[in-house]
């Protein structure tokens, strides 16, 4: 049982640390960007440095602010998100499950509303799997990326073709970010597995012309601030990569600086260095958007990010969502209902496994820590 007062006394121990007084940073940081953004010659510096952080491209204005009016018109979206229940050896099982949840929304459409679905997948890992323990949390975790695109791709398949013909936009989002982070600090293999399919389905859309979006909510990338990092140092390579200035300020503490409800940024194509590994029409971009209630980050693929008209309705559905769910897009947060896995789902999860062990004459052994959590004798 959780002694509550002394985890109160323990957290005023530490209150210094986790409340920073970063208001010293945010005003360095405003006046910096301030400078940068009126500095004609700034975008020149940066394509010309090689400081090893990474560094965002744009055209245009870098501290533009672009008015956004919420879609009123007809329109459908679709929402995927994606659960799971990683392996527990303490179960008696090596087995996972992936839960993808989905949500497709119409307004303004006749005979038609929401459709809400939730599909389990179960693996028994295998020992000798080429990428490694595929049962791992981290391979759960990149399998259910796939999963969570597999599924977006088959239903936008089955129903873009009629809202074409009837010229209704759509446009497919998930909960995440487009570009792949977590592949960076993996092995090789493991990468050179996972990036050509997760690359291959977004082509897939793009072959469609399907509108696809990656919405992050309180996202922390430090990338505009790696701009002002840069100024900072004197575009000095050492100077940049040891400077501890701003350290706690991220990018929507810079966008809030010039971001007014119902605005985003300009476009901004990443400089992460996964990104390299993308092809060109597949690279990510994004930018920022006010929702009124958060400033987030929206990613979306380079073929995209070509089309001025195509980013701006993106941009409108997306507020639309946000205005409809009150600070978060309705449909992303249907989809993570529908994807869910809560404590009672995994308790059944391994009741099944139990009772098929039963039934097959083959004995599931719980380690003894499973078995004192279901009833503690004294």
């Amino acid at each position: 049982m959780l002694n509550r007062a002394k985890v109160m006394h323990a957290l005023q121990n530490i209150e210094d640390a986790l409340f920073h007084d970063i208001s010293d940073e945010i005003e360095q940081a405003r006046e910096t960007w301030e400078r940068i953004t009126h500095d004609s010659t700034f975008i020149h510096k940066i394509r010309a440095c090689d400081i090893p952080l990474p560094l965002p491209h744009w055209d245009g204005d870098l501290g533009a602010s672009i008015p956004i009016d919420p879609y009123r018109a007809p329109y459908t979206i679709l929402g995927v998100d994606g659960s799971q229940i990683y392996p527990d050896k303490h179960q008696g099982s090596s087995c996972f499950l992936i839960n993808i949840g989905s949500v497709l929304l119409s307004y303004g459409q006749p005979h038609k509303g929401v459709h809400l679905e939730s599909v389990p997948y179960v693996f028994a890992p295998i020992d000798d799997d080429e990428r490694g323990a595929s049962g791992s949390p981290d391979m759960v975790n990149c399998q259910r990326e796939e999963f969570e695109f597999v599924a977006g791709n088959h239903i936008s398949k089955i129903i873009q073709p009629s809202l074409v013909e009837q010229q209704i936009p759509y446009l497919s989002v998930t909960d995440g970010s487009l570009i792949f982070w977590h592949l960076e600090s993996k092995d090789t293999p493991i990468r050179d597995y996972f990036l050509p399919r997760y690359c291959a389905l977004l082509h897939e859309l793009y072959e469609q012309k399907t509108l696809c979006a990656g919405y992050i909510s309180l996202p922390k990338n430090k990338e505009l601030v790696n701009l002002i990092r840069v100024e900072l140092a004197g575009f000095d390579t050492q100077a940049c990569m040891k400077s501890m200035a701003i350290k706690h300020v991220v990018d929507t503490t810079v966008a809030s600086m010039f971001l007014e409800p119902c605005t985003r940024t300009t476009l901004f194509k990443s400089g992460a260095p996964i990104a390299q590994h993308y092809p060109d029409h597949l690279v990510p971009y994004f930018f920022y958007m006010h929702t009124g209630h958060e400033i987030a980050r929206i990613e979306i693929p380079a073929w995209i990010a070509r089309d001025d008209a195509a980013v701006t309705l993106v941009a409108r559905m997306l507020l639309d969502q946000s205005i409809k769910g009150r600070g978060y897009p309705v449909v992303l947060a249907e989809a993570h209902e529908q994807a869910v896995v809560k404590g009672p789902d995994r308790d059944f999860f391994y009741q099944i496994i139990t009772k098929l062990s039963i039934e097959r004459k083959k004995r599931v052994i719980l380690s003894q820590k499973s078995v004192k959590k279901r009833g503690i004798g004294i």
